[in-house]
């Protein structure tokens, strides 16, 4: 059995918190009076109460965008690749991230 690595590509342009507050500056410059630190402090807080929700177990719904919501995945077996000795991975609460229909079908469309 061989085992692959997935390549991502170099090229492949990344949005980070940063990259994200200077877009959101830049095109709400004139609705706006904040500045790129304000909406990076924003953006932090709003991923801070995005994470204590999850972990409260509540489920966190942006419509039209994506919902992320936890659940109990079940104990599972599994095998050491290298040692052929095989393990149980115990049964842990888990994050599923959901997509909604109509961005998903804008992202296959390219729109």
């Amino acid at each position: 059995m061989v085992t692959t690595k997935k390549v991502v590509s170099s090229t492949t342009p990344i949005l980070g918190k940063a990259k994200l507050a200077e877009r959101i500056h830049n095109s709400n410059s004139k609705k706006l009076s904040l500045t790129k630190a304000q909406i990076e402090i924003v953006i932090n807080e709003a991923l801070e109460e995005m994470k204590k929700a999850l972990i409260k177990k509540e489920e966190i719904r942006f419509p039209n965008y994506f919902s992320l919501k936890t659940f109990m995945a079940k104990p599972r077996m599994a095998m050491n690749l290298k040692t052929k000795k095989k393990m149980m991975i115990p049964a842990k609460r888990r994050v599923k991230f959901s997509i909604s229909l109509d961005l998903k079908q804008r992202v296959a469309d390219g729109k």
